[in-house]
């Protein structure tokens, strides 16, 4: 096998102007996806002291006592492998699933907030370089489509206007709706849950209409954070899909200033209420 002793490409000559970045420029430039804490998650602290709380309960739970669980029609619920579950079984299903919807909440804000810009970046990461997930940017595309479409909306606004905040809805999760959400979440847990395992610490019939009610703010409340992410990331394809019609329409000006290109291609395509405000 051929062991090359020098680089395939000379640079020599090739200077490179070096960037006038100050010493702190410098060492904020360098701590961006160091394992240093660049970013915090300020929902992380409540987020792990409710899945704290939700595994002493589940440590606690017997879900082999308990009566069956049923329906509001009489039919046993089933779990996960489609036996039935006792009350107790039931409660720590619908824990479980709660829990993996933090799990989903935190991988989300871990986004936003520029956590995970630390993760490594491999085949097991679910993130990719810059700390997107999927199809959605990291921090550093979240911020510049942030205030690209905040900028676009208070620069086209009539002058009377007060500027809007256009800014911060991408990231509603990390403010107060995302709070709120685990402020109810850690009171359903610590409160409602506590008091029933108190009052009801035999799981028998008289407990099955307030597990039943505690099992649909559950799932209420999982749905709610599926909800707040979802639109965090519809607020984001909002934000995307005004830019580039805005950015179209700089176009659409610059081609009315061609008139040997871009204004006969405008003739062609230009629909009535273009041609009528262009006079095309």
């Amino acid at each position: 096998m051929p062991v090359y002793s020098r680089p395939l490409l000379d640079t020599s000559g090739c200077d490179t102007p070096i960037l006038g970045f100050n010493t702190i420029e410098k060492k904020i430039l360098e701590l961006m996806g160091s394992t240093a804490e660049t970013f915090v998650n300020p929902i992380e602290d409540a987020m792990t002291g409710i899945q704290n709380g939700i595994g002493e309960v589940l440590g606690g739970l017997n879900t082999s006592l308990g009566v069956p669980f049923t329906d509001a029609d009489g039919n046993p619920v089933l779990g996960p492998d489609g036996q039935p579950l006792t009350t107790f079984g039931y409660l720590a299903n619908s824990l479980e699933d709660l829990n993996s919807g933090i799990d989903d909440f935190r991988i989300h804000t871990d986004r936003l907030s520029g956590v995970n810009l630390s993760n490594a970046f491999g085949e097991d990461s679910p993130y990719g370089p810059g700390g997107i997930a999927g199809e959605y940017p990291g921090l550093g595309g979240l911020h510049a489509i942030a205030w690209q479409y905040h900028t676009w909306k208070a620069t086209l606004r009539d002058p009377e206007q007060a500027i809007k905040d256009h800014y911060s809805p991408i990231f509603n999760s990390l403010f107060g709706p995302g709070n709120d959400l685990m402020r109810s979440i850690d009171f359903l847990v610590k409160g409602d849950v506590a008091n029933f395992l108190t009052n009801f610490p035999t799981g028998g019939n008289e407990s099955l209409s307030e597990l039943a009610r505690i099992g649909s703010a559950i799932a209420d409340l999982k749905t709610g954070i599926t909800a707040l992410i979802n639109d965090d990331n519809l607020q984001l394809e909002f934000a995307l899909d005004f830019i580039a019609k805005k950015t179209v329409g700089i176009s659409v000006l610059q081609m009315l200033d061609q008139p040997c290109f871009g204004t006969k291609l405008l003739e062609r395509i230009a629909g009535k209420d273009l041609r009528q405000i262009t006079g095309l």
